[in-house]
């Protein structure tokens, strides 16, 4: 497996797409879900980070096309060549990238406070997230069933990933009970999204398979096992937040908060590991057929 600088360059620049995204659109999901519990000044300080993360994205978006570019060419000169930029834009990259921009533009209308763009915030969070699903290995295959899996998988990733950022922020900001509910109410909810992310995860892999024996000895079958093994670990930290520590927190245990409050940055390093693997695979391999 050949690995250049300008992959590097292009998968840093993908990983922070894939953050930046999927972080806006959690956190614009949380500050629907979780309105109610959280004071205005708490509302305010997620509300910036959506802003931050938004223009993060759009900054990504278009540095991971100008790095593509460049890549094709081996030399700063190729980024800026209309003709690599066209090919990679016609390949799915344009539509794609318009669609995130698109969702971009309509997410950032949940940085006011105003509750009338709430369901559009809504819409072009979702719309960002599943932008993803329009490009890469799904999108060359016939059906159209992957793509769809895959969209139910971003949109749940997002809502996963997405709000740990808004609770790390709740646990320094927040006091004790409102911390508590906040992490009842999205463990509640994470119940059935982790169910939904597993399935259609699950669902997609089964699809690019094929010959199990090639796929899990090719460079692309041991990076989606590492991948998996990462999510096996969020997994079994998001099971000890909901059964152990959130009924401490409930219960006013000073030291559950800590706890919590670890577990939750644990799962930022483990989520961010995830999706620079992600990166990695769908920029330099593919599944073998």
């Amino acid at each position: 497996m050949e690995f250049s600088g300008w992959d590097a360059a292009t998968i840093c620049a993908k990983a922070a797409t894939y953050a930046a995204t999927l972080g806006a659109a959690g956190a614009i999901f949380f500050l629907a879900y979780s309105r109610d519990l959280l004071h205005e000044p708490l509302r305010l300080r997620i509300r910036r980070l959506v802003g931050i993360l938004l223009m993060v994205s759009a900054f990504a978006s278009c540095a991971k096309i100008l790095l593509s570019a460049g890549s094709m060419s081996g030399d700063l000169a190729g980024m800026f060549d209309r003709d690599s930029a066209r090919m990679i834009l016609g390949a799915g990259e344009g539509r794609a990238t318009a669609m995130r921009v698109a969702g971009l533009a309509l997410a950032a209308l949940a940085i006011p406070s105003n509750p009338r763009f709430r369901v559009l915030a809504l819409l072009g969070a979702a719309t960002a997230s599943i932008s993803f699903a329009g490009v890469g290995h799904i999108r060359a295959l016939p059906s159209l069933a992957p793509s769809l899996l895959l969209s139910v998988h971003l949109l749940c990733a997002a809502f996963w990933l997405g709000a740990l950022a808004p609770l790390l922020i709740a646990t320094r900001d927040g006091n004790h009970s409102q911390i508590a509910s906040i992490a009842s109410r999205f463990g509640k909810l994470a119940v059935g999204v982790v169910v939904l992310l597993v399935a259609a995860g699950i669902g997609v892999l089964w699809i690019l398979i094929g010959d199990a024996a090639k796929f899990w000895s090719s460079d692309y079958g041991r990076m989606v096992a590492i991948k998996l093994f990462g999510v096996a670990a969020l997994l079994s930290i998001a099971a000890m937040n909901k059964l152990y520590l959130t009924p401490k927190l409930l219960k006013g245990d000073s030291k559950a908060l800590i706890q919590f409050r670890r577990s939750v940055q644990t799962e930022m390093i483990i989520g961010a590991l995830i999706l620079l693997i992600t990166a990695t695979f769908t920029t330099i391999t593919g599944p073998p057929r």
